[in-house]
């Protein structure tokens, strides 16, 4: 690319920028920065000029921020449930790669520390109407490349003006403005990149985030960041505007067409044309080339290209969460709420005024009738604690004029306010976790759950990020995790071992490869859980209930479903032991053999008898034989000393010790 036509692309993309500012996402920029305002409160939710004012005249601004407990109560209730992915194959061959991929899946999340990322991205939705996830391979621990799932700050992303769906894949572009140091463009780009950018930063003079007429300052530590789009700052860093900005281009690509099933497979764009054909004979595939839309990922600067290639991804790596979406439209829980809380604010705030106004409502005195003051010492000091009057003798004495009271409106627009607040919100009092009219643990938890489906658009939104979010976890685990590898996922479920290890990509001795998980198709399924404490106290208390009414729940299945922190190994000494049932059940068994062993002896001892008679009949016949021939007798006499030996040996004594031994145990 010559330097003429970088320079173009920079400026085109920069003016992209600058049309989906002006087009939409600098008015969200100002609603997402009051919404947020309206949730923090402590004097943000009035302007500095009412203030001042107010302040002027001698009368209070006050701030009663229900918005804060209300969103708060939402936020908490995302915290009790967790994201729990599970894969399911669309032919049954693929069973055992579904459950791998189960797997990995959750060990991705797992180590990502989803639950955090998400409540974030929740946050961000629920308070400034939108929050974005990044899903993205980072190679920073491993060569071989690792998922890692970030939360990004919703004022940095910038939406296709033009778009109207909740899917990115139906946007025709995204970007995200940031400001980068000169150090970490260096570090990100290369050291040409770097020296690239400084040669247009004397061009540079648009200003940071917040201090121009585009955008909203963003939330630091720091309470002010007023600076040009190229500044130094206290400690001498350099920094520059970033847009990176991921958008879909036509391209004429190759790819492998499988006759038999119909897939095309994406030719990879650093091969020959001669080993695409070579990929294509081996494997019964057609080359065949497409017109189709690819994703392109370009970083510039606003004179500058960074970056500018075909992405790695087939789909973009924003994934949003919208609470409440309409065509485009978006929309927070905060949003609804603003009039309610300012009506509310401004009633108190008059309330308080009229106790102040009417705490020292002046004295009706007669002329010249105080003795140790001035009606006009009177008019300073009259609302003072111990105030003591002196009145000539003979005159009337002052008469405190009576303050007006409270007006009832102002009353009953306290209360209007917050009903309003809860009925917009759906957040009612029982909710909350407040007092109500039912008197029952069931009435009181049935109330939260008809609560609860008011609240059903931002979880089911919830739902279809998370989805969004596996379905492309999915992708990046099948284009880029093709080596071999091994996981260790903590299962937590079994006695005997706390984790087990996933091998991937195995080859085995034959040359086929073993848990593939770079083929087969596979749908997403998205269970909502709740958080392990409260789950784990529920199924334990449950558990406890059950066997009350006579169900048998083995002991170490108890001790796992309980939060002890050894159960482990606990439940694994308890599985050891044999139960009371095993224990009868083993002295039935013993018995049992027992009665059989002597029942073999008595047989053998019963042998052994009618083998005597049998054995005195042959010796007589034995001696009639000798008599008649007596040059057989050292013969007689060798068989009948083999014979000796062979009864010493039976197994009566044997049978005898077995019975002993059993009788021991």
């Amino acid at each position: 690319m010559t330097i003429k036509s970088k320079l173009q692309l920079a400026r085109s993309q920069w003016d992209r920028y600058t049309s989906a500012m002006e087009r939409g996402h600098t008015n969200y920029q100002k609603e997402a920065k009051e919404n947020e305002n309206y949730y923090l409160g402590r004097g943000r939710q009035w302007d500095d000029a009412t203030k001042a004012i107010l302040e002027a005249e001698g009368k209070p601004w006050l701030e009663e921020n229900i918005i804060f407990s209300t969103v708060n109560t939402v936020l908490g209730y995302q915290t009790q449930s967790r994201m729990d992915i599970a894969y399911k194959p669309r032919e049954a061959v693929d069973q055992n790669i579904s459950d791998l991929l189960t797997k990995i899946g959750m060990f991705i999340v797992d180590e990502n520390k989803f639950p955090w990322v998400e409540s974030q991205v929740f946050s961000d939705g629920c308070i400034q109407q939108r929050g974005y996830l990044d899903i993205r391979m980072k190679f920073d621990d491993n060569m071989n490349g690792d998922v890692d799932i970030t939360a990004l700050d919703p004022l940095d992303v910038i939406p296709d003006p033009d778009a109207k769906s909740y899917d990115p894949d139906d946007w025709n572009d995204v970007m995200v403005t940031q400001w980068l140091s000169l150090e970490d463009i260096k570090i990100t780009y290369g050291a040409a990149k770097y020296r690239e950018a400084l040669k247009y930063i004397s061009n540079l003079d648009e200003a940071d985030f917040g201090a121009d007429e585009w955008g909203q300052e963003r939330n630091r530590f720091a309470d002010t960041n007023t600076y040009n789009s190229y500044y130094k700052d206290t400690t001498g860093v350099e920094h520059l505007r970033l847009i990176e900005r991921q958008w879909y281009k036509l391209q004429n690509r190759a790819f492998w067409y499988d006759i038999e099933t119909g897939d095309l497979l994406p030719c990879p764009d650093d091969i020959t044309t001669k080993e695409k054909n070579k990929v294509a004979k081996d494997n019964g595939y057609e080359v065949v080339n497409r017109l189709v839309k690819r994703v392109r990922w370009t970083v510039s600067t606003r004179e500058t290209i960074l970056h500018d290639a075909w992405s790695p991804y087939d789909h973009f790596t924003i994934i949003p969460f919208f609470p409440y979406f309409r065509r485009g439209k978006t929309l927070g829980l905060v949003d609804n709420l603003i009039k309610s809380q300012e009506m509310l604010n401004k009633v108190y705030s008059q309330m308080l005024h009229v106790v102040n106004t009417t705490a020292n409502s002046g004295w009706i005195v007669d002329e010249n009738s105080l003795t140790n003051m001035e009606t006009d010492d009177l008019e300073d000091v009259g609302g003072q604690t111990g105030l003591i009057l002196e009145v000539k003798q003979g005159r009337e004495r002052p008469d405190k004029i009576e303050p007006n009271i409270i007006p009832a409106g102002l009353k009953d627009m306290v209360g209007s306010a917050v009903d309003l607040m809860r009925l917009i919100s759906g957040v009612s009092e029982t909710f909350q976790g407040g007092g109500g009219p039912e008197v029952s643990g069931v009435a009181i938890q049935s109330r939260v759950h008809q609560a609860a489906i008011q609240l059903a658009t931002p979880i089911d939104n919830l739902f279809r990020t998370r989805n969004l979010l596996a379905s492309r976890l999915l992708k990046l685990i099948q284009q880029f995790y093709t080596e071999e590898r091994i996981f260790l996922i903590s299962s937590g479920d079994t006695i005997d071992e706390e984790s087990e290890e996933v091998a991937i990509n195995q080859e085995s001795e034959e040359g086929s490869i073993i848990n593939d998980v770079t083929v087969g198709k596979y749908d997403v399924v998205i269970a909502d859980v709740p958080t392990q404490i409260t789950f784990q106290n529920a199924q334990f208390s449950q558990a406890v209930e059950m066997r009350k009414f006579g169900v048998k729940i083995p002991d170490e299945e108890m001790i796992m479903m309980s939060t002890l922190s050894r159960k482990n190994e606990i439940a694994k000494k308890v599985s050891d032991e044999p139960t009371e049932e095993q224990a009868a059940l083993g002295q039935e068994q013993m018995m049992k053999q027992i009665e059989e062993l002597d029942a073999k002896i008595e047989k053998l001892e019963s042998d052994a008898g009618k083998n005597n008679m049998d054995t005195a009949k042959q010796a007589a016949d034995i001696a009639v034989l000798i008599s008649d021939n007596p040059s057989i007798g050292p013969i007689i006499d060798r068989i009948l000393n083999d014979h000796k030996e062979e009864v010493e040996e039976e197994e009566v004594p044997e049978l005898q010790n077995d019975r002993v031994q059993l009788g021991e145990q």
